[in-house]
């Protein structure tokens, strides 16, 4: 299936207005994994790898090029592996390491976001399976529509943090890692709750299992070495218990048709290493992963040399900075206090007490006895049927899945935030209350709109 002359006469009209935000940076990769040379390591996933693997780190230990291939689990494990096959070459190792999800663990594609990320290099088009050109090809209107707006308006996304193809950069020099300054944890009781490791068995369905064995059959064919690999987690994230993540394990390697590198154990890691979700780590985490992978590599490639990674101190979290804001409602809802290292650092709303029949509008504090009020319980809301609009301010730091259910009258709710960094978010936040619509600042949109976790709700962002 070619690429439609739309495209081609279309993008020769308009010049990328994606390669900025972080999609930009997967034709990076294409590229470099397109000219790497035989006998490389590449690593293929999700924005685990794009925040975990410091390919220069892995190079020097192993005497090896290496190639990160891995940035954003929106566009799909299947994705990345269709991509990948451009350059794979003799003698190439091959690590598989997609995150322990449902998502990551399927077929699932998304066109919205493939379109987003190939802006810059159309070739990659044809590299993507004819199944999922289709559906790209049946999603383009709607991309053209967005990509014309912002070149139109004459400004593209205008996005700022990590979740920028820049965070690879160096004085503007592309280096094929990430090089955004994470210097902490910043996720509210040091996991995000909304994403837990679950090491599931029912997530290992027969036809991702068929891909992926099918893939193993075109790397031995190039004459390359496949092995699947395991991304960082959490500790503080697993829900699995000890027999679970084993029996997952077992199951795994019975499935698929190439070895394993390691056991998850061994890349379950502290909280102090990790930055905004429970496989992305700070910039002190890599190495503690890099090493591991390192170790683990070396294993399967004879290799008895010492690891000279070196693993730094653990990151102190400072408590964050809090700001006064408007505290009219604080009385309407009931706190619990929230300790971090036996400090009191500020309070959650666990419940909100009955309405006035008049009151639609409900501003959530920002502080409560002179500290921040970080979090709100998911039933602080949920089954309230009066409530048209919630303001939330700065101070919270995170909003839980499935914190409206049965809010049928909620319309609107306001974040005051600049950064989208600075509030977390899940995919279920909004379910049960399908009308709703979330209003950011006009000048902080294009943040929101195409973070790494708010852009899932790109749809339902409104400007104010």
């Amino acid at each position: 299936m070619a690429i439609p002359i739309s495209i081609s006469s279309f993008s020769f009209a308009c010049p990328p207005q994606f390669d900025e935000t972080y999609y930009g940076e997967l034709p990076h990769m294409f590229k470099r994994l397109k000219k790497g040379e035989e006998g490389k390591i590449v690593l293929i996933g999700n924005s685990a790898l794009a925040f975990g693997i410091h390919s220069e780190m892995i190079s020097q230990e192993l005497n090896r090029e290496v190639v990160s291939f891995g940035l954003y689990g929106a566009i799909g494990t299947k994705a990345m592996i269709d991509l990948s096959r451009v350059g794979i070459k003799k003698g190439d190792i091959i690590v598989l390491a997609p995150e322990i999800s449902e998502q990551a663990l399927s077929l699932y594609f998304s066109s919205k976001e493939m379109w987003r990320a190939i802006e810059s290099n159309y070739e990659m088009f044809s590299y993507i399976d004819k199944k999922s050109r289709k559906n790209m090809i049946g999603n383009y209107a709607p991309f053209v529509a967005e990509k014309f707006s912002y070149f139109s308006s004459g400004s593209k996304p205008k996005v700022e943090g990590v979740y920028t193809q820049n965070s690879f950069n160096i004085e503007g020099q592309e280096v094929g890692y990430m090089t955004y300054d994470r210097p902490y944890n910043i996720m509210l009781g040091g996991y995000d709750t909304n994403s837990m490791i679950d090491f599931d068995v029912n997530y290992l369905k027969d036809d991702f299992i068929d891909y992926i064995n099918k893939f193993n059959r075109f790397v031995t064919n190039k004459k390359a070495k496949l092995y699947y690999g395991f991304v960082p987690m959490n500790r503080l994230s697993i829900s699995s218990s000890r027999d679970e993540i084993t029996t997952f394990y077992s199951t795994l390697n019975d499935k698929i048709d190439f070895p394993i590198l390691g056991n998850p154990f061994k890349y379950f890691f502290n909280y102090e290493w990790f930055y905004d979700n429970n496989n992305h780590l700070n910039s002190s985490g890599v190495n503690i992963y890099n090493r591991q992978i390192v170790n683990d590599l070396k294993i399967v490639l004879e290799d008895s040399s010492e690891t000279n990674i070196i693993i730094p101190d653990e990151p102190t979290i400072p408590i964050a900075p809090f700001e006064e804001g408007n505290n009219i409602d604080e009385d309407l809802f009931n706190y619990e206090e929230r300790y971090y290292n036996d400090v009191l650092i500020g309070y959650k709303i666990v419940s909100l007490d009955e309405l006035p029949l008049d009151k639609k509008s409900v501003i959530v504090p920002s502080t409560h006895n002179g500290l921040p009020v970080v979090a709100f319980s998911k039933k602080t809301f949920s089954n309230n049927e009066q409530i048209v609009e919630i303001v939330i301010p700065k101070n919270i730091r995170g909003l839980f899945n499935h914190s409206f259910v049965r809010c049928k009258k909620l319309l609107r709710i306001v974040l005051q935030h600049d950064d989208p960094n600075s509030i977390n978010v899940g995919t279920a936040l909004l379910e049960g209350a399908r009308n709703c619509k979330i209003y950011v600042k006009k000048e902080c949109y294009d943040n929101f709109a195409n973070h790494y976790n708010w852009s899932y709700y790109r749809d339902k962002l409104r400007k104010y």
